[in-house]
């Protein structure tokens, strides 16, 4: 693992505490991409963004937090979070 690689999991080991999940397979680097849009669009309170993630969301028609492990939800959740900040 590179110096880069390493930094990048702990940083995302560090938001997934703070999201009250495991980092398991999750990507690193998306999972913190998705923390800092929902830290920009929750002014960072922690209790926001874990309500966000583990409720059903009717845009995305699933409940986020149950599919951070999928690479084709994760992206929606991405493109979601980022429609949302661009709006």
């Amino acid at each position: 693992m590179t110096k880069t690689e390493e930094i990048l999991k702990t940083a995302a080991t560090k938001a997934s505490k703070i999201l009250h999940m495991p980092l398991g397979d999750i990507d690193p680097a998306k999972l913190l991409h998705m923390y800092s849009c929902l830290s920009v669009l929750f002014g960072g309170n922690e209790k926001l963004m874990i309500h966000w993630l583990s409720t059903y969301n009717n845009h995305l028609k699933f409940c986020p937090g149950a599919y951070l492990t999928s690479e084709y939800h994760m992206n929606k959740i991405l493109g979601y979070l980022d429609g949302m900040i661009n709006h």
